[in-house]
């Protein structure tokens, strides 16, 4: 065999100048959080949105990181590159990024959460650090439910007590109620339950002529927390 040094150095140059390609066109500048926003409350599955810059971005991968105690432990790593099922890109008001839906519940508590990215050699991890809160308990049941029928309102008018504290007792934030008719069950039909409106208010009038021209009406109202939990409604 014969020792070529000049095409060996061809060789490394070439393999050098696709290298340092590869990384050029998978340049990140930045990566940090979208949402959900610093500080918010929501459900066990979340979707999280996370911005980049840099060039070449749909080449890019992501990773979302959650920790409990300020990122000394991982709580939970979503990595597109291990697990691309849930992950998309996205473009949303001039950010480019990802958008990841949480498969599986996660655990309630108080969590960190960061957002890193893949350039094509290594993981670079954004400086943005945000706060979330993760409630999967359901407002406590609407008790105290009143209904009586006001000709001269034109309607059914409906009353009920607040909801503070959720399905364990603890205190809660109610976002909105949500309000359900449905008429008698009987033996061989089961029940149509719909809702017919979402109030802020302890307080709603049904003006639905259906409700009125009914000989008998049930009416069932639950509560949303911020989160999104809303008990199971059985009829």
């Amino acid at each position: 065999m014969i020792w070529n040094p000049v095409g060996r150095a061809c060789l490394a140059i070439a393999l050098l100048a696709t290298l340092s390609h590869a990384a050029r066109a998978q340049t990140a500048a930045d990566v940090f959080p979208l949402a959900p926003e610093d500080g918010l409350t929501v459900g066990v599955r979340p979707t999280f949105r996370i911005g980049a810059s840099g060039t070449d971005l749909p080449k890019l991968k992501f990773r979302i990181v959650l920790s409990r105690d300020e990122f000394d432990t991982e709580a939970y790593v979503f990595d597109q590159l291990e697990d691309p099922d849930g992950w998309v890109y996205a473009a949303l008001g001039g950010e480019f990024g990802a958008m990841y839906r949480v498969k599986k519940p996660l655990e309630d508590g108080e969590y960190e959460w960061r957002a890193e990215v893949w350039n094509g050699i290594e993981w670079l991890r954004g400086d943005t650090v945000y706060r979330l809160t993760v409630d999967g308990v359901p407002p406590a049941d609407v008790e105290g439910l009143r209904m009586e029928v006001d000709h001269d309102r034109g309607g059914v008018v409906l009353d009920w007590d607040a909801v503070t504290t959720d399905r364990n007792g603890r205190p809660e934030y109610v976002r909105l109620y949500h309000v359900y008719r449905y008429k008698r069950r009987s033996f061989f039909f089961v029940i149509r339950p719909f809702e017919i409106a979402t109030t802020e208010d302890t307080h709603y009038v049904d003006r639905d002529p259906e409700a009125l021209d009914t000989s008998l009406v049930f009416y069932k109202i639950t509560a949303e927390d911020e989160a999104g939990n809303e008990p199971e409604r059985r009829f």
